[in-house]
């Protein structure tokens, strides 16, 4: 099942909605960062949100890190993926979120998740999208 979320401001706390729409070439209708490029959406995995939620000790990024998109599973995929959602097509775009020296985990040489499961996608087909709806991964262009 998935958890929907739309961010109208940079800061802002998050709206969660039951139902939206994914513009092509965008992303997510009344989302601040719909404005195209390779990071229109975030994805992320309600385990690695759990995992997040329950260090003493956060990372610099884990208030920053907001997904639109919240799976139930583990994600494990890549740059070049097709994922079907909904009535939407997005296509993995990024999976390369980096660490800030600033940050007291990498400082302390500990790992943090988001480096390597937070993904961004594109949407390559527009559609409306709704919690409960599954995802489909695709070797290439459904």
């Amino acid at each position: 099942m998935l958890k929907l979320t739309r961010y109208d401001a940079k800061g802002a706390r998050g709206e969660v909605v039951q139902s939206v729409r994914f513009l092509a070439g965008l992303g997510m209708e009344g989302d601040f960062h719909a404005a195209g490029g390779e990071r229109q959406l975030s994805l992320f995995s309600r385990e690695d949100r759990q995992w997040m939620d329950i260090q003493t000790e956060p990372g610099l990024c884990f208030g920053r890190y907001k997904e639109n998109i919240l799976f139930d599973v583990a994600l494990s995929l890549v740059s070049g993926i097709w994922l079907t959602v909904g009535e939407a097509v997005l296509e993995i775009s990024a999976g390369d979120k980096r660490c800030f020296g600033q940050c007291p985990l990498f400082g302390q040489g500990r790992s943090c998740i988001l480096a390597g499961r937070s993904l961004f996608a594109k949407v390559v087909r527009g559609g409306v999208v709704r919690t409960g709806d599954c995802a489909k991964v695709e070797k290439g262009a459904p």
